[in-house]
């Protein structure tokens, strides 16, 4: 990775876990098999052959093949997103008709788009396909983050929602919104990419802030972008925390913003578990958030997003490095994030990765 060897004196390869500076792998050295690389084609690249659809990657960020609607709905989930994607939207010339399932933004969409927003509970499926109908629209795009555990915390759920979880079998975030997207074309919408309402969110390879990754940190995003890509393949998660060449934490159900408080308190030795005391990291500070796109991102629904929220949730748990992946984060408030993270002392840096450019 060129730009990051530019970034510092030692010269590392992010993607290559091996590459780290002052630190020698123990498996360096041990001959290792080949494995025969072999093409198994994910469930959203089996969807999107199936409809004739290009969901994933760059081609998804125009317009090109997608005929762009004059009306649309957008179903939000949590944050701001939804509301950028909305005013880019209408900037555009669609007109958007908002839902959503976080009543936080609600007042916000409602105020971007000039029309009431449609709050909808996500285990009621028919009562939301019926809303969706009645505003007459025929392109909808997902935008913002939808936590599983949602549907625990409101445990309410429709005989389509209880179909949907006995058919279900491995309930991962693809699966789960690959199984609603499959419902909603059957009943006539089309699901738009959010990144085409959002391509000037996405960050390009660069060292965002005044402080440059340096030594061990370096080999921190390495090993992080090894593991993190891995996650996100088996679709666990999308971000790891990385700190002295261990892995504290990896996100799953309970989101980013929890991964990284919990990061906090396994590296200052707050946690309850022993783990801490056993390396000494008593009231240590720093360790590096990685976070990626899965491998064939369907841009469709959950591209990963930071944003100064990420930011104020690294400080207060110790962390000082953010390392995203170049062309396929969503930054959110990017000047803000960047001011924020030069006032104290804290990295950015943007990354790219073997087939990221697509």
């Amino acid at each position: 990775m060129g730009s990051l060897n530019r970034l510092s004196k030692q010269e590392c390869d992010l993607t290559d876990p091996l590459c780290m500076p002052r630190y020698q792998h123990p498996f360096e050295n041990k001959p290792q098999k080949q494995k025969q690389k072999t093409s198994t084609p994910s469930a959203a690249s089996l969807l999107s052959t199936a409809t004739g659809e290009q969901s994933g990657g760059r081609q998804a960020r125009h317009w090109g093949d997608w005929q762009k609607p004059k009306r649309m709905g957008i179903i939000a989930g949590e944050g701001e997103l939804p509301v950028v994607a909305a005013k880019n939207a209408i900037a555009a010339g669609i007109e958007v008709i908002p839902f959503t399932i976080d009543k936080n933004n609600a007042s916000a969409l409602e105020h971007a788009c000039g029309k009431k927003t449609v709050t909808m509970i996500p285990g009621m499926l028919s009562q939301n396909l019926a809303h969706l109908q009645a505003a007459e629209v025929s392109h909808l795009v997902f935008a913002g983050k939808v936590n599983k555990w949602i549907l625990l915390r409101d445990p309410r759920m429709d005989t389509l929602a209880i179909e949907a979880f006995r058919s279900v079998l491995r309930k991962t975030d693809d699966d789960v919104m690959l199984w609603l997207v499959s419902q909603l074309r059957d009943k006539g919408f089309e699901i738009l990419p959010q990144s085409l309402f959002l391509t000037d969110l996405f960050a390009e390879e660069a060292c965002l802030t005044k402080i440059a990754p340096q030594g061990q940190a370096l080999a921190d995003i390495a090993y992080g972008f090894s593991i993190a890509r891995e996650m996100g393949r088996l679709d666990v998660g999308q971000t790891v925390v990385i700190k002295d060449g261990m892995l504290i934490a990896v996100e799953a159900i309970e989101g980013t913003d929890a991964c990284l408080k919990r990061s906090g308190l396994l590296i200052s030795g707050q946690s309850r578990l022993p783990l801490p005391g056993l390396f000494k990291w008593k009231k240590s500070r720093g360790g590096v958030v990685v976070k990626v796109a899965k491998p064939d991102q369907d841009q469709r629904f959950d591209v990963p997003t930071v944003g100064l929220r990420t930011l104020q949730t690294m400080r207060q748990a110790g962390l000082d490095t953010l390392a995203t992946e170049a062309n396929e984060t969503l930054f959110l408030e990017k000047e803000a994030m960047i001011a924020y993270a030069n006032r104290h002392k804290m990295v950015i840096v943007s990354v790219s990765h073997p087939g990221s450019e697509k």
